[in-house]
């Protein structure tokens, strides 16, 4: 069902007929003149809800939704909640974490969002957690919470345009990480030495901020494959790069590097050159002609 909404009135009625009909999927698509800030409480009598969208059908509204209901956490079989262009939502409730068979979660251009409930850590199924940015910023989301490390089943994750200062250390506990992706986090200057606990991680991409540094500890990334750090403030690498022998595309352009470390010339499985355009190198190490494809810089 996909239902553009535009009073409290129309949206109890939908959500009665969902529950009658007993829907796996819904998508509340929430009109432009809808102007009361709630969604029904009922929402939480969908017990057989597999899918759910919550969305404002325009990004120009003077009203908007600015809570979820605590009884949103009654739905049981959800596996994949989409949130979307609430504009006026501060806060999520607290009972998200009672939809311990959540596999996907994905917050996009909330723009006003400050937090993210500790209770994320309950959700064990959750294999994918999207925090980001289509059209909108989540300026307002400074941190993330410590229990983030407890999502056991973590596969990929994708934080992107918020206002974050820092990696909660826990993200090291995060054992079957694939994909990570925090680009775009202007506030975001250093990644945590935990994040070498990432054993499994494959993809990390952290594109478009302003990190100065990477830890040593990038090194224990054995399974890491791609690299992808253009558009940040790098001025050096750590040595431990090049003990990343599995690593098959490294790129770095627009940074402020001015040398290569020597290990750069471990870099035996690269598939593709080194991209380093825009940075002031004086002049490459030799071990770079031990690699397998040439250094673009």
């Amino acid at each position: 069902m996909d239902i553009e909404i535009e009073t409290l009135q129309e949206a109890e009625a939908i959500i009665e007929s969902a529950v009658r009909s007993k829907v796996k999927r819904l998508d509340l698509s929430f009109c432009h003149i809808y102007r009361d800030s709630v969604i029904p409480d009922s929402i939480g009598d969908l017990s057989s809800l597999e899918y759910l969208t919550i969305y404002n059908k325009s990004h120009n509204i003077v009203y908007g939704i600015e809570q979820i209901p605590t009884t949103i956490g009654r739905l049981i079989n959800l596996r994949q909640l989409q949130i979307y262009d609430l504009c006026e939502l501060e806060y999520l409730p607290d009972s998200i974490g009672d939809l311990t068979n959540l596999e996907v979660l994905h917050i996009a251009d909330c723009s006003r969002l400050k937090a993210i409930p500790n209770t994320i850590g309950k959700l064990k199924n959750l294999r994918r957690l999207e925090l980001i940015e289509s059209m909108m910023s989540l300026a307002n989301l400074e941190n993330l919470p410590d229990n983030i490390g407890q999502l056991s089943s973590l596969k990929e994750l994708i934080i992107t345009s918020t206002a974050i200062q820092s990696l909660p250390n826990t993200i090291g506990n995060l054992s079957n990480l694939d994909y990570l992706d925090i680009s775009r986090n202007p506030k975001l200057h250093q990644l945590p030495d935990s994040i070498g606990k990432l054993h499994q991680l494959t993809v990390m991409m952290l594109e478009s901020g302003f990190l100065t540094s990477l830890p040593e500890s990038i090194g224990e990334l054995q399974n890491l494959r791609e690299l992808i750090i253009n558009n940040n403030q790098l001025t050096q690498l750590p040595a431990s790069i090049g003990t990343l022998t599995k690593l098959e595309k490294l790129e770095l352009i627009n940074n402020q590097l001015t040398a290569l470390p020597d290990s750069i010339g471990n870099l035996s499985g690269l598939k593709n050159s080194i991209l380093l355009y825009g940075n002031p190198l004086k002049s490459l190490p030799e071990s770079v002609f031990n690699l397998p494809f040439e250094v673009d810089w």
